[in-house]
C-alpha cells in the first residue's frame, strides 16, 4: 500500500481575554506546500523585514496598513479550498465564577485544553494512506511561556495520536514573536474579522466599527474570502460538557443584512 507523506504548517492565536469578550482561540492549517509558494513566501519576507504591518488592531490607522491587510487576506484566500480553520468561543466569566477553583487552574485549563482541542481538529481524521507531519507556530505571549504550551501541545498532541490511531505526528512546536511568521499574523487577521462578525456593532457606535464593518463587507464580497470564512469550523464552550459546534454562516448572514449598504 502506498503511503503519501505530507507536512502541514499550523498556526495558532487568540483575541480577547478575560473581561476582553469575545474570547476567541483559533487555528489554521496550511500545507507547507503552499506556505512554501513564491507570492507567500515574498509576503513573509515584507513583514521579516518591517515593511508590512499586519495586526487587526490597525485596521482603523492608516489607509497603507488597512490595504495592506486586505491584500494578504483577499492573497490568502486564493487557497481557501486547501485550508482548515478551526475557532473556540469560550466564555471566561463562566469559568472565572465556579467556586473553588483559582485563577492560575482557570487559566491553565484555558491556556492547555482549548488549544489542543483546536489543533486536534485540524489534523484528525486523515486516512490510512496519508503520513500527516506536523509544526506548530503559536505567538510568543507570557501565558503561553508559563505554561510552556508549545511542548505541552506537541506532547499532548502525540499521545492523542498513538492513543487514538490517527496518522499525524507533530515534530515542531514553537513560540514565535509577532512579525516573524506570516502564518500567525493571518490567524490574527482571521479572528478579528470573525471577532468584528459576531460582536456586529452598527456603523453607529464608532469610527471604528463603521472602517471595520465597511473592510469585512469588501472582502465578503470575494467569493474567495467567503467560502473561507463560512466554511470555518466554529465551536462554542459555556461551561458544559461537550462544545457545541455552531453553523457560523449563520452568523455572517445576520451580519451581511445588518450592514447591506456596503454590500449592494
Amino acid at each position: 500500500m502506498m503511503v503519501q507523506n505530507e507536512n502541514i504548517k499550523v498556526f495558532f492565536d487568540e483575541s480577547g481575554k478575560r473581561k476582553d469578550k469575545p474570547n476567541l482561540m483559533g487555528g489554521l492549517s496550511i500545507p507547507s506546500k503552499i506556505y512554501s509558494l513564491p507570492e507567500i513566501e515574498a509576503l513573509s519576507q515584507q513583514l521579516r523585514d518591517g515593511t508590512v504591518k499586519l495586526h487587526w488592531k490597525d485596521v482603523t490607522g492608516k489607509a497603507d496598513y488597512r490595504t495592506n491587510i486586505v491584500k494578504a487576506l483577499n492573497l490568502i484566500a486564493e487557497y481557501h479550498h486547501l485550508l482548515k480553520f478551526n475557532v473556540i468561543h469560550y466564555d471566561y466569566s463562566m469559568l472565572a465564577n465556579r467556586r473553588g477553583f483559582g485563577e492560575d487552574l482557570i487559566d491553565r485549563m484555558i491556556y492547555t485544553k482549548f488549544p489542543e482541542r483546536i489543533i486536534y481538529g485540524l489534523l484528525r481524521g486523515y486516512g490510512r494512506t496519508v503520513d500527516i507531519t506536523t509544526d506548530i507556530y503559536i505567538e510568543d505571549s507570557t501565558e503561553y511561556k508559563s505554561f510552556q504550551l508549545n511542548d505541552l501541545i506537541k506532547e499532548q498532541l502525540n499521545i492523542q495520536s498513538l492513543y487514538r490511531g490517527e496518522h499525524y505526528v507533530v515534530l515542531t512546536s514553537q513560540l514565535v514573536p509577532k512579525g516573524e511568521e506570516i502564518g500567525v499574523e493571518i490567524t490574527d487577521l482571521l479572528l478579528g474579522v470573525i471577532r468584528n462578525i459576531i460582536e456586529n456593532k452598527p456603523d453607529s457606535e464608532s469610527k471604528q466599527y463603521q472602517i471595520r464593518n465597511s473592510v469585512i463587507i469588501s472582502l465578503l464580497k470575494n467569493p474567495k474570502f467567503y467560502s473561507l470564512i463560512s466554511n470555518i469550523k466554529y465551536f462554542e464552550w459555556s461551561n458544559v460538557r461537550e462544545l457545541t459546534e455552531i453553523n457560523f454562516n449563520d452568523y455572517l448572514q445576520i451580519f451581511i443584512a445588518n450592514h447591506y449598504e456596503y454590500w449592494k
